[in-house]
């Protein structure tokens, strides 16, 4: 008993020397030792339980603190003192004779059972404490203790807690999508931004191309319009030249022709000279033929 497992019976049956159990580790709470601590008066089960808890108060450290100060102070190990009066009171217990039960009455029994019944609820209450930090502490869970019930309103609220958790890793998922689909559309955004920006500098320079063009549309127009004056001016001009020519051709087609009816003239002029002079001379010929002809005659 001065070490490994310690039962809540020990405890019962020997409250005033627990302190002995210097070197627990754990304790165990038997169906016997449940019921002995079920059946002891509430007082008692009060100090057992105030005990139980330093001793597991003992068991994270507070109890090698106590021996360490008494070894300082150079006092003896309670425990060792103790061990006699164990063995004593053991011995006593053993000697004694059991005590006699008084009879008591239905009120009294009633009374009785009702106190016990209150002082057994409390109990349980703190046990059900008790074991549910003990079990908490060892096992991380509460689920895992002994003679567990289901509560249905725990059920519920652990399926709501469950469900609660389920939405919020589906949030916490639709979340990250939509994140995602929000970086996505930052980067399509910025793109677009990029590309609006492109098209507006084109813009501006198309717009600047589009007043050169018309600037020089308009130039053209004017040019086309001192064209289109010279063209009238050629053409009246051009019209003047013909009628010019036209007068310039007749004038040397008149020429032509009294310079050809000119030597025509002249031709004749000589035709008839020659005629004449032919005349001349046949006539010259006859007159020396007719004076021939008279001589000789």
């Amino acid at each position: 008993m001065t070490s490994g497992w310690v039962s809540c019976l020990d405890i019962l049956l020997y409250p005033g020397d627990f302190r002995m159990l210097s070197d627990v580790t754990c304790v165990v709470a038997t169906p016997t030792a449940l019921g002995q601590l079920v059946q002891c008066p509430y007082s008692s089960a009060m100090n057992m339980l105030g005990r139980l808890r330093s001793l597991l108060g003992r068991e994270k450290g507070e109890g090698r603190e106590t021996r360490e100060r008494q070894t300082q102070a150079g006092l003896q190990p309670q425990c060792k003192t103790t061990r006699k009066k164990w063995s004593r009171r053991w011995y006593r217990a053993s000697k004694e004779p059991p005590p006699t039960p008084t009879r008591l009455t239905k009120k009294q029994v009633k009374q009785k059972v009702e106190s016990l019944t209150t002082q057994l609820q409390v109990m349980t209450a703190q046990r059900n404490d008790l074991r549910d930090r003990l079990i908490l502490v060892t096992e991380g869970s509460l689920d895992n203790r002994p003679y567990h019930r289901p509560n249905p309103f725990y059920e519920k609220l652990k399926m709501e807690h469950q469900q609660v958790m389920s939405d919020l890793q589906n949030f916490e998922n639709e979340n990250w999508e939509a994140s995602q689909k929000l970086s996505e559309l930052t980067k399509e955004k910025i793109f677009l931004c990029d590309l609006q920006s492109r098209l507006l500098m084109e813009q501006s320079q198309l717009k600047k191309k589009l007043d050169m063009l018309r600037q020089e549309k308009e130039n053209l127009l004017e040019d086309w319009v001192l064209l289109k004056q010279h063209l009238g001016d050629l053409q009246v001009l051009s019209k003047d030249q013909e009628e010019t020519s036209d007068l310039q051709n007749q004038q040397q087609q008149e020429q032509q022709r009294m310079e050809e009816r000119l030597q025509s003239l002249l031709k004749q002029r000589e035709l008839v000279t020659q005629q004449k002079n032919l005349a001349l001379k046949l006539q010259h010929h006859l007159t020396v033929s007719q004076m021939s002809t008279l001589y000789e005659n």
